[in-house]
């Protein structure tokens, strides 16, 4: 799907970059002079003026100007002490902004419709259109009717099939109209839905079990879901098969660097 072979030099390259700032730094004895550039003092402004904006600004610029100052004093004097070493959560932080590092050094292409389709067609039962159905349908109520609910269903089915009429309760449960499952779902429970949904085209169903009571369906229409398009699938079928490629790139890169070291382990 793609050339995962510059990606794994881009992080070599990197390694190679990164080693070469350990060893600068290796040389360079530790200092006490603070420069700020105006990137620094810019990005201050910037908290001030969010801060500022959220709410009532309670620290003037002058004051944000020392708190960074200091913060970056303990920050250098901590490592100097080797505070950051085997700390986990600095581990983490470190971790993460080197994988982030390493993503911008490979920038994945935006998708082509050659590999969005091909996507799809390796992967269709991730985007498949929900299933809708037409039915009729009569409710008994457990809450009213009580035990004999379901006595009641089954003997009103046996009406029904003789095709005559019969008296049931109210039920908040569109008919006449497609339905989707999720909106079905969403009445009578996932159980009673599955069952639904089961049912054969044109024959009364024998009372279904919801929380509320007793159910008899007669299916009209049932559409199954089908594969999308590639432009139904749209946006979320982007972003999957973008981070589908990331995954790859990530892994082929993390192995690059893999091989750049020794694993030792000791008694």
């Amino acid at each position: 799907m793609m050339k995962t072979s510059w990606s794994a030099l881009g992080f070599v390259i990197v390694a190679a970059a990164i080693g070469l700032l350990e060893w600068q730094s290796a040389q360079s004895p530790p200092s006490n002079e603070l420069v700020l550039s105006e990137s620094q003092r810019a990005f201050v402004r910037e908290q001030v003026l969010q801060a500022g904006a959220q709410g009532p600004a309670t620290s003037t610029y002058e004051q944000a100007m020392a708190n960074y100052i200091d913060e970056e004093i303990l920050y250098r004097e901590g490592l100097k002490l080797g505070l950051e070493k085997d700390d986990l959560i600095v581990k983490r932080r470190v971790v993460q902004k080197m994988r982030f590092l390493l993503e911008d050094m490979t920038p994945i292409a935006p998708p082509t419709a050659e590999q969005l389709q091909a996507w799809l067609d390796q992967n269709p039962q991730k985007y498949q259109t929900e299933q809708t159905i037409l039915f009729d349908h009569h409710f008994f109520s457990r809450g009213k009717r009580g035990d004999d609910s379901v006595y009641q269903a089954s003997a009103a089915r046996d009406e029904l099939m003789k095709g005559q009429t019969i008296t049931a309760d109210p039920f908040p449960l569109q008919v006449g109209v497609l339905l989707t499952m999720e909106s079905v779902t969403k009445e009578i429970g996932q159980q009673a839905s599955d069952a639904l949904f089961e049912l054969p085209v044109g024959q009364w169903s024998t009372p279904i079990s919801s929380a509320l009571g007793l159910h008899l369906f007669k299916v009209q229409e049932l559409n199954s879901g089908r594969t999308m398009t590639v432009d139904e699938a749209g946006s979320q079928l982007r972003s999957d098969l973008m981070a589908a490629q990331r995954k790859e790139v990530n892994e082929a890169g993390l192995a690059a660097l893999r091989a750049t070291y020794t694993i030792k382990d000791v008694p």
